[in-house]
């Protein structure tokens, strides 16, 4: 391994490890947020930011793993990560079709608070930061596994942006059906990637790989 792929390897695991806390501290808050209001698209925001931190936990053991030259050991950790992942895509789809369709059918309104609207605008800072950065190492690492959680960050910004639409538009115009309709649209999207990463589409497992 040259000293160019520990970087970026130890770069990798920096980003995954980043993404944790970050997702861990506002993702546990707008869950807790979308319980005491009922917002349907940011508790969609704050389940996938929790799941985002299992992919990224799994992907910092992967990533030290082959700093350290342990090479079947990151394989496995990549694999998980990969299976992981497409797995929360999948679920985080069903539970979205499955709240949107209760609420279209029994329409409920929500509490757009303040509190909410700022999670959702701070997440938007940061999370395209996060996304960008790891899509970029995942191919420069080959790893699907990285590519994967890269998306599920993505699938935070595009959930942060319905939160923060829905919000809005409850908050100032009463329209309470664009967050059902809304969370429909980013569960079609998350079904796709998710059936994806299960099947194993995208970069070929490399386990040892950056070498260049």
């Amino acid at each position: 391994m040259t000293a160019t792929s520990a970087q970026a390897l130890s770069r990798a695991a920096r980003l995954c490890a980043m993404t944790v806390g970050w997702n861990v501290l506002v993702g546990g808050a707008a869950v807790a947020t979308s319980i005491a209001t009922g917002g349907l698209s940011l508790i969609g925001f704050g389940i996938n930011a929790v799941v985002d931190s299992s992919a990224s936990a799994v992907l910092i053991w992967r990533f030290r793993a082959e700093v350290a030259g342990h090479a079947e050991r990151a394989e496995r950790a990549e694999r998980l990560a990969l299976r992981l992942a497409g797995t929360a895509f999948l679920l985080i789809s069903l539970y979205l079709v499955i709240q949107a369709a209760r609420a279209l059918i029994a329409p409920r309104h929500f509490d757009a608070t303040l509190f909410g609207i700022a999670e959702a605008v701070a997440a938007l800072i940061v999370l395209p930061f996060l996304a960008r950065a790891k899509y970029g190492l995942a191919k420069r690492l080959g790893s699907s596994a990285l590519r994967a959680d890269s998306l599920l960050t993505c699938s935070g910004v595009a959930l942060a942006s319905l939160a923060l639409i829905a919000l809005l538009a409850q908050r100032v115009l009463g329209w309470w059906w664009v967050d059902p309709i809304g969370a429909l649209g980013i569960a079609a999207i998350l079904a796709f990637e998710g059936s994806r990463a299960v099947r194993g589409r995208g970069f070929a497992l490399k386990a040892s790989t950056a070498s260049d």
